[in-house]
C-alpha cells in the first residue's frame, strides 16, 4: 500500500471512535520500525491532517478544511531541564504557517496551558479562552494534548485547530491521547 493511501477514510466509518481506530491502525503501520522522533512526528501530523480532510465527520472533502492545523510544539531533546523555562518550538505540522515559539506561561494560550497542566485541553470556542494565541484568524476551536517522552516527561504538545466551533470532544480527546502514547513508546527522544 502506498503511504499516502493510509490517510484515506472509507465511507463505512460513521463515528469518531471508528475514525480513530482506523487512523491508529494505519499510523502504527506507517511508524513500524522507525524510531526517529522528527520522522514520526512528521508522519503523525500528516496522517492526522489528511485523514480529517478525507472524513465526513470533520467536514469531508470540503474546499476549506475543518481541521485547519495539526502539529507539534516541543522542547528539542537537546534543551536542558526543566524545560518550562524555555519556549516550546514549532515542530512538524500540517497547515498554514504558525507561531515559531510559545512561551510556557500559564494563561498565555492553550498550548502553554496544556503543556504546564500536563493534561488535554478541549476548547469549544477559542474566543472565550483567556490568553488564546491566534495564529490563524479562521480558528474557532482547538484541542491540545501533552506529548511525553519515553521517561514520561512532558516534552511538548500535539495541537489541532478547527474552523468550526465545538469540533473536538471526548472521542477526539481519547483518540489523540492514544496517538501520543504511540509516539511516547515508539520514538527515541534523545
Amino acid at each position: 500500500m502506498p503511504h499516502a493511501d493510509s490517510s484515506y477514510i472509507p465511507s463505512s466509518i460513521t463515528t469518531k471512535s471508528e475514525f480513530y481506530e482506523h487512523v491508529i491502525t494505519h499510523l502504527e503501520a506507517l511508524l513500524e520500525g522507525e524510531r526517529y522522533w522528527v520522522t514520526n512526528l512528521a508522519q503523525t501530523s500528516a496522517i492526522l491532517y489528511h485523514s480529517y480532510l478525507a472524513c465526513g465527520l470533520y467536514g469531508g472533502e470540503s474546499i476549506h478544511p475543518v481541521v485547519n492545523w495539526c502539529g507539534f510544539y516541543l522542547h528539542p531533546p537537546s534543551h536542558p531541564h526543566p524545560p518550562s523555562t524555555s519556549p516550546l518550538l514549532l515542530g512538524p505540522y500540517q497547515g498554514r504557517p504558525a507561531c515559531l515559539s510559545i512561551t510556557p506561561i500559564k494563561g498565555k494560550g492553550v498550548c502553554a496551558d496544556g503543556y504546564l497542566s500536563q493534561r488535554t485541553l478541549v476548547v469549544r470556542n477559542v474566543e472565550e479562552y483567556p490568553g488564546h494565541i491566534a495564529c490563524d484568524g479562521e480558528t474557532k476551536s482547538e484541542i491540545v494534548v501533552p506529548l511525553r517522552n519515553d521517561r514520561n516527561l512532558v516534552i511538548g504538545v500535539l495541537d489541532l485547530d478547527s474552523t468550526l466551533l465545538g469540533t473536538f470532544d471526548g472521542d477526539d480527546e481519547r483518540g489523540l491521547e492514544r496517538v501520543v502514547e504511540i509516539l511516547r513508546r515508539g520514538c527515541n527522544w534523545s
